[in-house]
């Protein structure tokens, strides 16, 4: 079994780490880094980042996950990408249908309830609007802020990002988990997102 040395990106992009790794054929660090600087990876203050994550315009086949596993904890990124878009799926299912929308505190809650006076987010026609989450006091800017990104965020975008995961699984899928393209890579950083840092929600 001969002996290689294997470049990983260094990138962290808040809650997931890139997963792309480059294996060479180099015996050293040394090599390896020449190796990779071929195909667009940079060295920058003694850490490595890829293509992708450094900004470079080539375009080389990169390696996820080598034998279902990278690193010896993580999936491979095409079942990431299907555990995620299964994940969201259910949570969409799950979720109020409809719009939602960030409640005009001054028009404030209708109806008997703890809500009355809140920030929140609602879901249904206007006169008759259903809380999917309070978020805070009226007028509290934070409370507005958040009720703002859970409305942004409703189960029409969330059926639109599994359609995302599931197209880039597809085409991760057929090339046995590698990814290529700074596009899967970015549908790969969301499904990690998704599941979190253990992996799944």
């Amino acid at each position: 079994m001969s002996a290689s040395v294997v470049l990983h990106c260094n990138t962290v992009r808040g809650f997931s780490a890139c997963a792309t790794s480059l294996i060479t054929d180099g015996t050293t660090h040394d090599e390896a880094r020449a190796i990779g600087s071929v195909h667009g990876w940079r060295l920058v203050n003694g850490r490595d980042y890829c293509p992708a994550c450094s900004g470079s315009s080539a375009k080389p086949r990169v390696i996820v996950a080598v034998n279902g596993v990278a690193d010896g904890a993580r999936a491979r990124a095409d079942l990431r990408l299907q555990t995620a878009e299964t994940t969201l799926l259910a949570l969409v299912n799950g979720a109020t249908p409809g719009r939602w929308w960030r409640h005009n505190p001054e028009a404030m809650w209708n109806g008997p309830g703890p809500h009355f006076g809140e920030e929140y987010v609602a879901a249904g026609p206007a006169g008759r609007p259903v809380c999917v989450a309070a978020t805070g006091p009226a007028d509290e800017p934070q409370g507005m802020a958040d009720a703002a990104y859970i409305a942004c965020v409703d189960p029409d975008v969330g059926r639109a990002v599994t359609g995302v995961l599931h197209e880039a699984f597809e085409s991760v899928h057929q090339e046995h988990g590698l990814v290529e393209t700074s596009l899967a890579q970015a549908a790969v950083d969301l499904a990690d997102a998704i599941l979190g840092p253990e992996g799944e929600r």
